[in-house]
């Protein structure tokens, strides 16, 4: 029976190996993620995030971005935290003991501007990954990949040249899209890096990478 899958890629064939095996990037992510589901991999842990290292991590079109809700749960833990070195700081005050008082300050006065931070970086990360997401979802769309060689190419060669792996893939559309800076330490498509050549002649504004 011919599932939908290989439907979709009906007469693509990998110009790397030659192999018939062949899904849109967009049909190999969403089988690998329903699979993940099924052997309960993306669990409470990962934040119902692919797991590192899966097929569903390597062609994740953006790293997405922190609802507000979870910014918001972010601020009271920092605050609960800071009010803990205030807290302290106040013990210091009351039994006479300026170490108590100098670190309950520093703690509360630390915590308070890195929740600021945090909170602030993800109030841009969901201003900014939408929009990059718009520039990677054109690759994204465009690519297929091959199971036989685990390569992603574009048929037509209109968005890249050849095959790429799925961390060049990657990496080229999180370039693209501007937060390839968010790539995690652990990603392997943050060593990647793509062939000049894999690219197209008429190169556009973020073709850098």
């Amino acid at each position: 029976m011919v599932n939908e899958s290989a439907q979709g890629a009906a007469g693509v064939m990998c110009p790397g190996c030659g192999g018939s095996s062949v899904r849109t990037v967009e049909q190999a992510r969403a089988e690998q993620k329903a699979g993940e589901k099924a052997g309960e991999k993306a669990d409470w842990r990962s934040g119902g995030k692919p797991e590192r290292g899966s097929l569903a991590d390597r062609l994740a079109v953006s790293p997405g971005a922190t609802d507000s809700f979870d910014s918001f749960m972010h601020f009271l833990e920092g605050m609960v935290f800071t009010g803990l070195g205030v807290g302290l700081a106040y013990t210091g005050v009351q039994q006479d003991k300026p170490l108590y008082t100098i670190g309950g300050v520093l703690l509360a006065v630390l915590l308070f501007v890195g929740t600021i931070v945090v909170i602030r970086g993800e109030a841009r990360e969901r201003v900014a990954v939408p929009r990059g997401e718009l520039r990677a979802e054109r690759l994204w769309r465009a690519g297929y990949y091959c199971s036989d060689c685990e390569s992603v190419f574009c048929p037509d060669g209109s968005e890249w040249q050849g095959t790429l792996t799925p961390e060049q893939f990657k990496m080229l559309m999180w370039t693209e899209a501007g937060y390839a800076d968010r790539l995690a330490h652990d990603d392997k498509a943050k060593e990647a890096t793509v062939p000049a050549e894999a690219l197209p002649r008429t190169e556009g504004p973020h073709r850098h990478v």
